[in-house]
C-alpha cells in the first residue's frame, strides 16, 4: 500500500510541476484552490497523512531526507504552500498567453 501511495505522490507532484505546459491556467487555479481546501479541511496533504500515518511530514521533506538533505520543515512547508502554487500559476499564464 505504501508503494502505491509513493508512486501516486510522485505522479501527482510531477503532473503539478509540469502543469503550466499542458493544463489551462484556469484549471490550475482550481487545482490550487483544491490544494488549499485540502490543507484547510485535513490539515495537510491527504496522501502524506496516509503515507506517514497522520504525522505532520511532507513527501518532499521525506524524500529530501532520503537523498541526504536536512530541510527545515517550516521553511519547506512555506515554500510548498505559498511560493510554488503562485509560481506555477504565473508560469502558466506567461506560457499560455
Amino acid at each position: 500500500m505504501k508503494r502505491i501511495i509513493i508512486v501516486t505522490h510522485i505522479t501527482v507532484i510531477l503532473a503539478t510541476y509540469t502543469s503550466p505546459f499542458w493544463l489551462d491556467y484556469r484549471l490550475i487555479i482550481v487545482g490550487i484552490l483544491a490544494y488549499y481546501l485540502q490543507l484547510l479541511i485535513f490539515g495537510g496533504c491527504v496522501l502524506s497523512l496516509k503515507q506517514f500515518d497522520g504525522q505532520k511530514q511532507t513527501f518532499h521533506e521525506w524524500y529530501l531526507r532520503k537523498l541526504g538533505f536536512s530541510p527545515n520543515p517550516a521553511k519547506l512547508r512555506f515554500i510548498l504552500d505559498f511560493v510554488i502554487p503562485p509560481c506555477l500559476l504565473i508560469a502558466a499564464v506567461v506560457i499560455q498567453r
